[in-house]
């Protein structure tokens, strides 16, 4: 682990020549991908950093919502389980290699594999078959399931260069890594990422390269964004604005495609929050109004669903849950819970100070119905991977559901169609055969409606305590320009230094 100061860090010269420091940006954020350039692991922020860089998608997310082309340029659905894609002409992989049809097949042939499946990509791509070569640059994707939103899903499927990812293998590869992104990876070694800009890339740079380091500690990554050190930070805190502005850095809010709750981990032998009483008293007993004011700048509104505004499947009709602690105690009296119970939380450490702060304040508030929350905390990847592989022993643990498809997520972490190599951690029989419905519904107007009928029924049953739309607050350092993140595509590419 990359623990060492960021100001001494960046004093250490590296040992592979990179281009000019004056038009490279800085960049600090909490951890890094413990899989390198690897381009089937990792799906979310910071760790992924690199990999928005390095790699295109087959297409992307816009501002709205809205699906954009990106190495696709169009799309069709053929049936309820093929899609045809054309692709973007005259796109090459930074080594060479021409991007076409035969390379998208490469890519889903790796994701079937045993050992694609159990990527994070290949497993949120469990429902690609194959892709069909139809000609160069048009694909047929053939998959096991209907899939009405399928181009949606398609913003997460990074392609890499299909030769070199063959003859360097897994481990190789994500040392190299190659893709037809922005910029190209000089060097990877634990906590550090060089990059240089990929002068033949169709999305040019306008910065010479990328030096993202892992800082883990929040107050290192603001005093190299004040000290000059920095001139990118992801993962700072509202708090940190007013330092900022006095050194003519600034605090720019960034909505992430993602949803904070506190998981419940009811396939435990025994937990009391397998009860939809239990876990509805918890809802009511936070009062998460006070904590959005004061530690997320009021930027948000508390959730009662697990999606947020825009995402399909969002049920604006679905009122917040009421800080009522009066019933909260009644609903746990009614479930035999009357003299309170303790429950062990896993809360991810480690990328802001003021995390832990939202936790305390919750414990605070359960607390004063009874419930005692004991706070554990461990490092988020490793968090992730207890759940991913069936090993978390805790009550709870902080969570996201992400994505602009309102149901995509639930594959990962319930009974509903789990993925392979993947082990739930809660099982609702009331909410799942509901869920099951609107996955298989492959009409789009059909499947708002099963999936609103799903929303309605976890406000009642919850899958957790829901707190908000996840926020960052990423700092910038003065004559930065041209930082317009989308949710958590940082579009890099488009930053400037002055």
């Amino acid at each position: 682990m990359f623990r060492c100061a960021f100001l001494i860090c960046f004093a250490v010269t590296s040992a592979v020549p990179v281009v000019a420091a004056d038009n490279v940006l800085r960049a600090a954020v909490a951890f890094l991908s413990f899989r390198g350039g690897q381009p089937y692991q990792g799906i979310t922020l910071p760790s992924i950093i690199a990999h928005q860089a390095i790699y295109d998608t087959l297409v992307t997310i816009g501002d709205k919502g809205e699906v954009v082309p990106a190495l696709a340029v169009s799309w069709k659905q053929e049936n309820p389980q093929s899609w045809i894609f054309v692709l973007r002409q005259g796109v090459r992989f930074s080594n060479g290699e021409p991007f076409n049809a035969d390379a998208l097949v490469a890519s889903a042939a790796y994701m079937a594999t045993p050992m694609g499946r159990a990527e994070t990509i290949g497993s949120t791509f469990y429902q690609v078959d194959r892709v069909e070569r139809i000609d160069d640059l048009t694909v047929r994707i053939h998959l096991n399931e209907p899939d009405g939103l399928f181009p949606l899903h398609a913003s997460a499927w990074r392609v890499p260069a299909p030769v070199a990812f063959q003859n360097l293998g897994n481990e190789g590869f994500q040392r190299n890594p190659i893709g037809t992104g922005p910029f190209v990876m000089t060097q990877w070694a634990e906590g550090r990422a060089i990059l240089k800009a990929n002068p033949d890339a169709w999305r040019k740079a306008k910065i010479d390269g990328l030096d993202v380091r892992e800082v883990p500690e929040e107050t290192s990554r603001l005093q190299a964004l004040t000290s000059g050190a920095a001139d990118l930070v992801i993962g700072l805190s509202a708090e940190n604005d007013f330092e900022l502005r006095s050194v003519g850095a600034r605090i720019v809010n960034r909505l992430t495609p993602t949803v904070s709750y506190l998981a419940v981990h009811t396939m435990k032998p025994g937990s009391p929050l397998k009860d939809p009483r239990v876990r509805l008293a918890l809802n009511l007993a936070v009062n998460r109004q006070p904590i959005i004011e004061q530690l997320l700048n009021g930027a948000v509104d508390p959730a009662a669903q697990l999606t947020f505004p825009g995402a399909f499947g969002y049920d604006p009709t679905i009122a917040h849950y009421p800080y009522d602690p009066d019933q909260a105690r009644k609903l746990l009296a009614a479930a035999d819970y009357s003299e309170g119970l303790s429950l062990e939380v896993g809360v991810a450490s480690g990328a802001r100070a003021s995390d832990t702060l939202y936790y305390q304040q919750i414990a605070a508030d359960l607390l004063k119905v009874g419930v005692t929350l004991e706070l554990i905390a461990r490092p988020q990847q490793a968090q992730m991977q207890d759940m991913f592989f069936g090993k978390l022993t805790v009550d709870m643990f902080t969570m996201f559901a992400r994505g602009h498809d309102a149901m995509a997520d639930y594959r990962h972490r319930t009974c509903a169609g789990l993925t392979q190599g993947r082990f739930p951690f809660h099982c609702d029989s009331l909410v799942v055969p509901a869920l099951k419905a609107a996955l298989a519904e492959n009409n789009a107007a059909k499947r708002l409606e099963l999936y609103l009928k799903v929303a309605k029924l976890e406000r009642e049953n919850p899958p957790g305590i829901m707190l908000w739309q996840a926020l960052e607050f990423d700092g910038l350092a003065r004559g930065v320009s041209g930082y317009a993140p989308i949710f958590e595509d940082l579009r890099l590419h488009l930053v400037e230094k002055k």
